[in-house]
């Protein structure tokens, strides 16, 4: 443990010094936690299509560069953490741990990544989401009555965390009385998904990760002695005709639930702060709720993005952008960059309701790793925008407004408000 936590200190007193020096990468990776990156993004912008950082870490925030390298096969996923590669289980016991991102789909490249995605992709085609929306529909009028005759409410907590959490549990046929313990789960891997950087965030994943693998693991034994026909029974199912290790049953598990709820709260609380950032967008869209609603979770998305980038590592020697890449380098895709890349997007700074191209953006990534979830999110998004608005058009913000704790995930984690 004394190796590794000097290890981490070493590393992060580089990234501080030559982030004080200057460098745009090492200014971005060196973000605090919780505070928008997109001045730093910027600064990658100016300095070129794919700047080089002085540990030969690759990034860039052009959205053509982000969307070619998200397409191609020439870049492979990476892992999120390497520290977590060596870490025990809090308790003791034998193996890794299991990681919501390294060790599903998530983090694997064809042809064992379209193999596992099919078992999962058949609950979020077209026709599962329309066969959602009533469900949806009646989830989020149900969290809107619960707030009828509060004069002050969390938001996040109390409304956007609640809808998206109530739909996955149900769908992965998972207990909503334990919605607190997954809301936790979900603010604390936000906070470490770029990887632990101190001995006591590696303490932290160590306990988080262990809390959800007990869990899931739990769960999945419950579904293997009496199966359902939820989405977990059916993964479990795959796991015994040996379609699935265990290992990516339980990741996957945890990635489902952690993302099935994570992205359409940010949304929801990233409109709501969009709107009362922009009065006559505002005014627009309280005029119109029903026709703008879609468009506002797109241009949402694109302003916000809830995953601000990515990490693709080059599988074979490449040229991109003029730069000759060994295989290996590490590219960062700054998906929050590219959203709002000046050469697609115009005056990208800005929500703007008659965007003619706000779908245009890389938030749910691009390519073979394009989010599984997407249309859920959109689904829940929609509903949850247009009812809340025409719910209460008198809805104001009452508050400071606090921040995830995170690099890597972008939105309210408190937003207090009058309804």
């Amino acid at each position: 443990m004394i190796r590794e936590a000097l290890r981490l200190y070493k590393g992060k007193a580089r990234l501080v010094r030559s982030a004080a020096q200057g460098d745009p990468v090492s200014r971005v990776l060196n973000l605090p936690r919780g505070r928008a990156g997109y001045d730093r993004y910027e600064d990658i912008r100016a300095a070129g299509d794919l700047v080089r950082g002085p540990s030969g870490l690759y990034m860039t925030a052009s959205h053509a560069l982000c969307g070619k390298v998200l397409r191609s096969s020439d870049f492979g996923a990476v892992p999120t953490t390497v520290s977590k590669r060596t870490l025990r289980p809090v308790g003791g016991g034998a193996g890794r741990l299991v990681h919501p991102l390294d060790d599903s789909f998530a983090s694997i490249d064809p042809p064992e990544h379209g193999r596992l995605r099919k078992i999962v992709a058949p609950a979020f085609t077209p026709q599962a989401m329309r066969a959602q929306e009533e469900f949806v529909t009646g989830v989020v009028s149900e969290e809107l009555e619960r707030l009828a005759g509060q004069s002050t409410v969390d938001l996040i907590g109390e409304f956007a965390v609640r809808v998206p959490s109530r739909v996955i549990c149900e769908m992965l046929g998972m207990p909503v009385a334990d919605h607190e313990l997954f809301v936790r789960w979900g603010i604390e891997f936000g906070a470490i998904v770029d990887g632990a950087r101190t001995p006591g965030e590696v303490r932290r994943t160590r306990k988080l990760l262990t809390e959800m693998a007990s869990y899931f693991s739990d769960l999945c034994d419950r579904r293997a002695a009496d199966p359902g026909e939820d989405l977990v029974s059916r993964m479990v199912r795959a796991t015994e005709a040996g379609e699935m290790s265990r290992e990516g049953l339980v990741a996957t598990c945890e990635a489902l639930l952690i993302g099935g709820f994570v992205t359409t709260a940010n949304i929801i609380g990233n409109a709501v702060v969009g709107l009362f950032d922009e009065p006559v967008q505002h005014q627009r869209f309280l005029a119109d709720p029903a026709g703008l609603a879609a468009t506002l979770v797109e241009e949402t998305l694109r302003l916000d993005a809830p995953a601000q980038y990515g990490v693709r590592i080059v599988r074979a020697p490449t040229t991109l952008a003029g730069r000759d890449l060994a295989a290996g380098s590490p590219i960062v895709t700054l998906l929050a960059g590219a959203n709002r890349d000046p050469e697609v997007f115009t005056d990208p700074h800005r929500l703007d309701l008659t965007r003619p191209n706000p779908h245009d953006h890389l938030s749910f990534a691009a390519g073979i790793h394009y989010c599984i979830g997407a249309s859920l999110a959109r689904l829940e998004g929609r509903i949850a925008l247009q009812a809340l608005f025409t719910r209460y058009p008198d809805l104001r913000i009452a508050g400071r407004v606090r921040y995830c704790p995170s690099r890597v995930i972008r939105g309210p984690a408190h937003l207090p408000v009058r309804t």
